[in-house]
């Protein structure tokens, strides 16, 4: 497998890819641009050129932008009028940039930027799963989303999130987000019948009972200020459904 993606051979694929989007009513324009001047007394690698891949849709929310530069280093941008989500891959191969351009524009579709609320780096969703992962509070709902090993390792020699730091923009894509793995979680707030607030010098918790019967359960380390920013979130919105 190739190691390396060349920038005009990948431009000649995003033409291809460019017929079907434009055919779909997307609006697509794709630019191979020069390095860009490298700044005065820098160290380093001379900046390289790389080429950027421009998506939009009549009715989508944010705009894509993908850039690409030589070796496989994927940016990948969804934009809003006011702010601007970013990831970062890498593509090993011509076909492979294929298929990551086909996933991001079919996330751009469904994605939408929301104002999160990080609560907490240390979330669990029970005594059996030992990943850490991010708990957000969004506009309507809960979301937990898995990080990894690496996180959860870094995660136990750290204090946890920072309250005064925790509001973020975040790519909203609910399909993507639960297909990605099987402990992400999406609670929506109109649903819950129920919900008990715990806090204990270890770990505090969260237990959910849905409207469906669904109960969802979310601990964490009582380091990360979960407890009283769910507290001072979540009653407002849920009044007597909520225990503390």
């Amino acid at each position: 497998m190739s190691t390396r993606v060349d920038l005009e051979p990948a431009a000649e694929r995003v033409a291809q890819c460019a017929a079907q989007w434009t055919a779909d009513g997307l609006w697509t324009a794709s630019t191979l641009l020069g390095p860009e001047p490298a700044a005065p007394g820098g160290d380093g690698e001379p900046p390289a050129e790389h080429l950027v891949v421009e998506v939009t849709g009549p009715d989508w929310k944010v705009g894509l932008v993908v850039d690409l530069s030589p070796g496989g280093r994927v940016r990948i941008g969804f934009v809003s009028e006011t702010d601007a989500v970013w990831e970062r891959r890498r593509v090993r191969s011509l076909d492979a940039w294929d298929a990551m351009l086909e996933r991001a524009v079919g996330r751009a579709s469904r994605m939408r930027l929301e104002h999160g609320q990080l609560v907490a780096r240390t979330c669990t969703t029970g005594r059996l799963d030992w990943v850490h992962g991010n708990l957000w509070v969004m506009p309507a709902c809960l979301l937990r989303t898995r990080s990894g090993w690496l996180e959860t390792v870094v995660n136990t020699y750290a204090t946890g999130t920072s309250a005064r730091r925790s509001g973020h923009s975040v790519g909203y894509d609910p399909a993507a987000i639960l297909s990605a793995h099987r402990t992400n979680k999406i609670i929506p707030f109109r649903d819950i019948v129920h919900a008990r607030l715990r806090r204990g010098i270890a770990t505090s918790s969260l237990t959910v009972q849905m409207a469906d019967g669904t109960r969802h359960k979310l601990r964490w380390r009582s380091s990360d200020p979960a407890h009283r920013l769910l507290a001072d979130r979540l009653l407002p919105v849920l009044g007597p459904r909520l225990t503390i």
